[in-house]
């Protein structure tokens, strides 16, 4: 497992509005860190809403948690969503955890760590 989340992509918020979905999650690009908000899919809603309030460590309140997205993913054959590695931090604590997504969003992560510019991306930008 890595010591450090650097160059990781952060997940920091979803969102239901009206029917629409989406993610807004924080990565760095050509050297600065941008927030990017981007369409998910409705089963993928709660799944995220799960990530975000998964507490594993005891000292909860101590620190803000946060996710990022490890990008060591697996698939099942056939299946539409596969599990991906988050590396959920408190404090000094951190581990990776397995959590339950489809192929399209960890696709979408995958592109964004390909990303050397931010012109594909600046549309999303928060």
């Amino acid at each position: 497992m890595r010591d450090t989340n650097d160059d990781m992509i952060q997940l920091l918020d979803c969102s239901s509005e009206g029917g629409t979905y989406s993610a807004l999650v924080r990565h760095k690009i050509g050297g600065k860190h941008y927030n990017l908000r981007f369409s998910i899919e409705p089963s993928d809603y709660p799944r995220l809403k799960r990530i975000l309030q998964f507490r594993p460590f005891e000292n909860s309140g101590v620190a803000p948690y946060k996710y990022f997205f490890s990008c060591s993913y697996s698939f099942a054959k056939g299946e539409d969503s596969g599990l991906v590695a988050v590396r959920v931090e408190q404090a000094g604590n951190h581990k990776e955890y397995d959590f339950e997504i489809s192929r399209r969003f960890i696709s979408n992560i995958l592109w964004f760590k390909t990303l050397e510019d931010i012109d594909p991306v600046r549309g999303m930008c928060e």
